[in-house]
């Protein structure tokens, strides 16, 4: 068990149903940037390595399918998902459209106290403090888009919109396997924290224009990088939404 402090930077599986932990341990694989677009998932392989039988594993595989983040055919078998440029431009879009909505309500709502503003703090000095407390790329890789999901998903459950914030983290785990086929694309421990710190302080302003153009400018880096080498994508970027 890697731990980083108190906290456990690549986990061990908790006691959960057979075929959770099946999904858990797919999700970490992306996470970790291990799993990329069009890996094979093959059911003995994972069989072995989490010493169970195969019927969890095929359970396991129709839920990650559900959620978008599998794909299954005669020919190849189930496989991570593989996405065109302009498949990968069309969920950034689906997830800022979530998330602006998400926003608004957080805002408009006033939804935000105090020990969220805390909660969102602790986690970017997290991100600050990450990269000297990983010793292997997977670690830190693993660590970086945690506590990104980490951040996000506080926002998302505290709107208590339970179907977007579902929805969105299917999103996030379809994005990541894009971005995990160039590592760069994710940016630093400090960048990140830079970047969702000033989408908290903008937060705290609760004023909305001020929020979304955080919001955006930090997902319009995601895309610029992750699909940096399609100009035809990028004119495209620009022309929809950059802020």
């Amino acid at each position: 068990m890697k731990r980083w402090g108190n906290r456990v930077i690549i986990p061990e599986y908790e006691k959960k149903s057979l075929s959770d932990i099946v999904v858990s341990y797919v999700k970490n694989k992306i996470l970790s940037g291990t799993l990329k677009s069009g890996d094979k998932l093959i059911e003995a392989d994972i069989s072995n390595e989490l010493s169970t039988s195969r019927a969890p594993v095929r359970e396991a595989m129709r839920i990650l399918n559900e959620q978008g983040i599998i794909s299954f055919s005669p020919r190849k078998g189930n496989q991570v998902l593989e996405m065109s440029p302009k498949e990968i431009l069309e969920i950034f879009e689906i997830r800022i459209s979530l998330e602006i909505q998400i926003l608004d309500l957080l805002v408009t709502q006033h939804m935000l106290q105090k020990e969220d503003y805390q909660e969102l703090q602790n986690l970017t000095s997290q991100m600050q403090d990450g990269e000297r407390q990983c010793s292997k790329n997977e670690e830190r890789v693993f660590l970086l888009n945690t506590l990104d999901l980490s951040f996000h998903r506080y926002l998302w459950k505290a709107s208590e919109s339970h179907r977007r914030a579902q929805i969105l983290e299917g999103l996030f785990y379809q994005l990541l396997l894009a971005m995990n086929q160039n590592i760069v694309s994710l940016g630093s421990f400090e960048e990140k924290a830079q970047e969702h710190l000033r989408i908290l302080n903008a937060l705290k302003t609760k004023q909305l224009p001020i929020v979304l153009e955080e919001f955006q400018q930090h997902l319009h880096t995601y895309i610029e990088t992750t699909l940096v080498d399609n100009m035809q994508i990028n004119k495209a970027i620009y022309h929809g939404w950059k802020p």
